[in-house]
C-alpha cells in the first residue's frame, strides 16, 4: 500500500512539471471574430529541420483544430512560428559544510571525549555546488490580422531536455500549453 502511495505522488510530481508559457497580445483586437488561420510561410525557413517545421507545424494545426479553428486561404488571422534552442547551465552553491563527526581533542578542534582524545570535532569544511545543464526548447507562435496584417497574439512555450536528440512530445506539449492562451480569455486582457 505504501509503494501504491509514492507511486501515486510520484505520478502527480511528474505530471506538474510542464513548459514555461508566456503570452502577448494586443487589447484593441476583436478575439471574436477569427474562425479560420492562414499560414504566413509555407516553405521551411533557411537553416530549419525541414521534419522538425512539419512536426510542429501539425502540432499547431492539431492544437487550433481542437480550439474550433480551420484552415482557410486567406484566414480571419495568419500564423507563424519559430524554434528556438539555447544551452543553459545553472550553478547552485550550497554554502559551506562540515564534513561530520571526526577525531577530536578535548583541548583543541573538538567536543573531547574521553580524556584528552575521543570522539568529537565537527571535520573540516567543504563547499556543495551542483551543477544543472540542459538545452532550452522554445516555440514561437506569432499571429497576426490577416486584414490589416498587424501582430495580435505572441505566445512563447519553453521545456527543457537534457538529451540532443529532439523529444517531439514536449514539443508538441509546449505547442498545446501556448495555444491554450489563444485567444486571450477576458480575465487576461485586464492583466
Amino acid at each position: 500500500m505504501r509503494a501504491l502511495a509514492l507511486a501515486a505522488a510520484l505520478l502527480v510530481s511528474a505530471c506538474a512539471y510542464g513548459p514555461t508559457v508566456r503570452t502577448d497580445f494586443d487589447p484593441a483586437a476583436n478575439f471574436n471574430a477569427y474562425r479560420t488561420y492562414s499560414w504566413v510561410d509555407t516553405a521551411v525557413p533557411q537553416g530549419m529541420n525541414p521534419l522538425m517545421f512539419a512536426r510542429v507545424r501539425a502540432s499547431i494545426d492539431q492544437a487550433l483544430a481542437a480550439r474550433g479553428y480551420t484552415h482557410a486561404t486567406p484566414g480571419d488571422f495568419a500564423i507563424s512560428f519559430t524554434i528556438g534552442e539555447r544551452d543553459r547551465l545553472k550553478v547552485y552553491d550550497h554554502g559551506p559544510f562540515h564534513s561530520g563527526l571526526g577525531w577530536g581533542h578535548a583541548g583543541c578542534c573538538g567536543w573531547g571525549g574521553w580524556g584528552d582524545w575521543g570522539w568529537g570535532g565537527w571535520g573540516y569544511p567543504y563547499s556543495s555546488i551542483d551543477v544543472d545543464q540542459y538545452t532550452e526548447r522554445s516555440v514561437v507562435i506569432d499571429i497576426y490580422d490577416a486584414r490589416t496584417r498587424r501582430p495580435i497574439w505572441h505566445g512563447v512555450g519553453m521545456d527543457r531536455e537534457y538529451r540532443d536528440k529532439v523529444d517531439y512530445v514536449k514539443l508538441d506539449r509546449a505547442v498545446v500549453a501556448a495555444l491554450a492562451r489563444f485567444p486571450p480569455q477576458p480575465a487576461t486582457a485586464t492583466r
